[in-house]
């Protein structure tokens, strides 16, 4: 009888230890697989990773193949022949503590090969075998789907994706649970709430999801036809009809409102900034008419996306106007035409202190190789930097254990 009462307790002290490890806060770092081919000294390699600032590290991306439904590399040329999947699995030696987190889908990839492959019971289970076999080869910790978006028909969705989605995440997590692994299924989620209807059954897969990742950023681009700040915390006088719920507080709100904890939910706040062709240099605030991107970084060569290594090499010049968005927690820039939204140090605190203050799982970092990474404007990594002082400050909960069989 002693024997088993010993067992209950070790068992239960067990599951209060996982837990607390569970409810530790996290700074999940993003790793893109094709910044290394940026040229000269600013390719970007696994090994330029910090991981002293991180506690998880995703690899992003890769993808479904559609034929086999199996999971499959998108850049075999890095992530085979020049061993990524391998160099990522060794940041292990240099960062015991470090969890490494693999991303399936991504923005180019589509949903098409995601719709397929989660439409049959059978597919769904040739996929989860492909990623249990890849997991256990490099030993990872966690697994992400990111599919943009589920029911989408302009992302070649259908009206099953909904229902298929979840049962895919749930066959995911039953799958690890089978090959006797504690891997955690992570899931990108939206603040979009027409697409919330569409492709997500919230309640459900706040049940069977570890982790949800909210986007809060690209709320805003180039696309919407007017310049703004594009990771606004809360809703401003100027969001309008569809993106009056367009922010990350609201976003946050729709996912507890469904039953979801706030230690699953995990923002993503960019390091990147978006940028704009004012219609009118003298109408500068936030709302105002663009007339299109803005022109392309000379290193991200993207029009109207610009890293935060280039935008601080553009404050260098001093001839900038600076503006601050007090309701968005988000700064901007402008001179002449030129218009930016992006995020800083300050940004970052403040949106850090609003994480802990509502008891959030922690904060995804999109992505490393945007950050000033060579420390052309100052130390390295400056905004990451910033998040990681989230990890540091946050404060620490009370470890006394209460448990009845403890009491008399």
């Amino acid at each position: 009888m002693l024997a088993k009462t010993v067992a209950v307790t070790l068992g239960i002290l067990l599951i209060a230890i996982i837990h607390h490890a569970a409810s530790s806060p996290r700074l999940v770092c993003y790793y893109t697989n094709w910044s290394h081919g940026r040229p000269k000294e600013y390719s970007y390699q696994i090994e330029d990773i910090p991981g002293n600032l991180c506690t998880h590290v995703a690899y992003t991306f890769v993808g479904v193949e559609e034929d086999t439904s199996e999971l499959v590399s998108l850049k075999p040329d890095f992530d085979h022949v020049q061993n990524g999947f391998g160099r990522f699995r060794d940041l292990k030696q240099r960062f015991p503590h470090l969890k490494l987190i693999v991303t399936v889908g991504g923005w180019t990839h589509g949903g098409g090969a995601f719709s397929k492959m989660s439409a049959t019971r059978n597919s769904r289970v040739k996929f989860v075998a492909s990623v249990v076999e890849f997991m256990e080869k490099y030993d990872l910790d966690g697994f992400e789907i990111v599919w943009l978006w589920p029911g989408a028909p302009e992302r070649d969705g259908k009206k099953q994706d909904k229902d298929n989605f979840y049962y895919l995440v749930d066959d995911l997590k039953h799958g690890f649970q089978r090959a006797g692994k504690p891997w955690e299924v992570s899931v990108q989620v939206p603040v979009d709430r027409a697409r919330l209807i569409t492709g997500y059954h919230q309640d459900s897969l706040c049940q069977v999801a570890d982790y949800l990742h909210l986007a809060g950023y690209d709320l805003r681009g180039p696309w919407t036809g007017f310049a703004d700040v594009h990771s606004m915390l809360k809703r401003r006088p100027h969001d309008l009809d569809y993106f009056y719920t367009f922010n990350i507080a609201d976003g946050v709100d729709t996912w507890l409102s469904h039953g979801c904890r706030a230690n699953q939910i995990v923002v993503g706040l960019p390091v990147y900034g978006r940028s704009y062709t004012l219609s009118s240099a003298t109408e500068t605030s936030p709302g105002s008419s663009a007339s299109g991107p803005g022109a392309k970084g000379p290193f991200t060569n993207d029009p109207g996306l610009l890293g935060y290594f280039e935008i601080c090499e553009k404050l260098k010049d001093g001839n900038w106007t600076m503006g601050w968005d007090s309701v968005a927690q988000c700064p901007y820039m402008h001179r002449g035409d030129e218009w930016i939204g992006y995020e800083n140090e300050r940004s970052l605190e403040e949106k850090s202190k609003w994480v802990t203050e509502n008891g959030l799982a922690g904060i995804y970092a999109y992505t490393l190789d945007l950050d000033d990474y060579r420390g052309k404007c100052g130390e390295p990594y400056p905004l990451v930097r910033r998040l990681y002082k989230f990890i540091e400050n946050y404060p620490k909960k009370d470890e006394d254990f209460d448990f009845a069989i403890f009491r008399l």
